[in-house]
């Protein structure tokens, strides 16, 4: 029991660190808790929604009939305990909301980010996940339709052949008035399948640049100018549409030789495969036998009754007899035709008369402007919107926000999305190597720990400090001196 002795206090002491270090754990989350449920956005904001109460007086559902899904305020939804968010409800649905921004985002001289987190809770199968930035609806936002005019269409969409992040801008031509939709040619593959929430981020700048970032890593960068498709300044020169082809024009590069003859052995007819006249019919050949016999391991059963059930015939197996070389009428195997030529074709040449590809004449294009700032000329934002279809339902939108300012965006999401990300993660299953799942079963089983102590702090405290009180005094009755024995008599 001496040897023991130090063993034991060792484990206690280990054990009583552990449980301090616990409650230490437990009362640094506290604020990072608070912060990731109440957390506003600071700085120059113009527009946030967090779902956190009556947001429904905000949002304005569309009242066209074929937007029949509908949206829940759905509590909870994440690892954070008191978390809010909008929920799509209804699976296999369109779902349509927006709501008024009340300062008009306008592209001036600040840039203009776009944030907002998803939590794809059933998964992904063929579901919208982007939000649209709204020029002025007519008739109001219970009007609001997939032909609403925006600026700007943003977020993620997977569906059959699409996985992406959608980009999309649309541009008036100041000289046809027209409208066109500009899309972002590089742009990241969407995030959300693995259920757990994802941010995504749209960064426009003054001097139209733009960057997609995915969880706070930049994922896309480009140009309004240089890389959306189509470009948004039009070319200097079109096709004549009342130009057309002269019937002398001569487009086939390449002709057959005028000159060129079959060959007189030429045998077109000749078949590709032929008899093998040298093969010779194996010696162990069973003319008179069948590839296949009745069973003779095969009984009628007991039960068969001939005049309901018809003659009993046998099933059939392969004929042993065949396996050596085979049965029934023999025939020689084909072999390939050495006269064979197939179809004579004559040979090809360079068409002395080929001018080249026939193009239309070029004139000016009537609609050409120039631009070297299209960011001041987007259209101001007076709403934004949901209007996607969801196959999956149940996903998830929370803390949406439009500022003027990338830091604010930066400093929102650490203080919100990153806390939820973490707890996600630590809960999530792991595999590799023993240390790995050692590490993610303390870090899942840490934040189990946090969640027990956000939901009831009084409770765990007063746990912990009873729990400290009985550690010390196991502690002090382990690890005391004994008593020296008796001397012998």
């Amino acid at each position: 029991s001496k040897l023991l002795r130090p063993i034991l206090g060792m484990r206690w002491l280990w054990v009583f660190f552990t449980a301090i270090a616990a409650v230490a754990l437990a009362t640094d989350v506290v604020p990072e808790v608070t912060t990731a449920l109440e957390a506003t956005p600071e700085g120059s904001v113009l527009f946030f929604e967090g779902f956190r109460d009556v947001w429904t007086t905000k949002w304005t559902n569309s009242s066209d009939a074929k937007y029949d899904g509908e949206w829940h305020h759905s509590m909870d939804y994440s690892e954070v305990k008191g978390d809010a968010g909008a929920k799509m409800a209804s699976a296999g649905k369109l779902h349509a909301m927006a709501a008024h921004i009340a300062d008009h985002v306008k592209f001036e001289d600040k840039p203009v980010v776009v944030q907002y987190e998803v939590k794809a809770t059933n998964g992904l199968t063929c579901d919208g996940m982007y939000v649209k930035l709204l020029q002025d609806v007519k008739g109001g936002l219970k009007n609001f339709n997939n032909e609403a005019r925006y600026t700007i269409m943003f977020g993620p969409d997977k569906c059959s052949g699409t996985d992406k992040v959608h980009f999309i801008l649309q541009y008036q031509n100041p000289v046809s008035k027209e409208w066109e939709e500009k899309h972002a040619k590089d742009v990241p593959l969407s995030a959300g399948s693995d259920r757990q929430t994802h941010l995504y981020t749209l960064i426009l700048r003054p001097d139209g640049s733009y960057e997609i970032l995915i969880d706070t890593v930049s994922k896309a960068k480009g140009s309004i100018l240089e890389t959306m498709e189509p470009s948004i300044i039009p070319p200097k020169e079109i096709d004549d549409p009342t130009d057309s082809k002269p019937s002398s024009w001569v487009d086939e590069a390449m002709i057959n030789d005028p000159e060129a003859k079959k060959p007189d052995d030429w045998d077109e007819d000749a078949p590709e495969m032929i008899e093998d006249a040298d093969a010779v019919k194996p010696a162990a050949w069973e003319d008179d036998e069948s590839d296949m016999i009745p069973d003779p391991k095969a009984n009628k059963p007991n039960d068969w009754d001939d005049e309901e059930d018809g003659d009993w015939e046998a099933p059939v197996v392969p004929n042993p007899k065949c396996k050596a070389a085979g049965c029934g009428v023999w025939v020689r195997p084909q072999k390939r035709n050495p006269d064979y030529k197939g179809k004579w074709y004559p040979a090809r040449i360079s068409n002395p008369a080929y001018k080249g590809e026939w193009k239309p004449r070029q004139i000016p294009n009537k609609n050409f402007f120039e631009e070297s700032n299209p960011f001041k000329q987007l259209a101001p934002i007076t709403a934004v919107a949901f209007e996607v279809l969801s196959i999956s339902g149940g996903i998830v939108f929370d803390n949406l926000l439009i500022a003027n300012s990338e830091e604010a965006a930066s400093d929102f999401a650490a203080k919100t999305w990153a806390y939820r990300s973490k707890l996600e993660k630590a809960k999530a299953p792991s595999g590799g190597d023993i240390t790995s799942k050692v590490t993610s079963m303390f870090t899942r089983y840490s934040a189990l720990a946090m969640e027990l102590f956000q939901q009831h702090p009084a409770a765990v405290m007063a746990g912990s400090a009873l729990a400290i009180i009985v550690l010390l005094v196991l502690m002090f009755a382990c690890c005391r001196s004994s008593p020296p024995p008796p001397p012998p008599r």
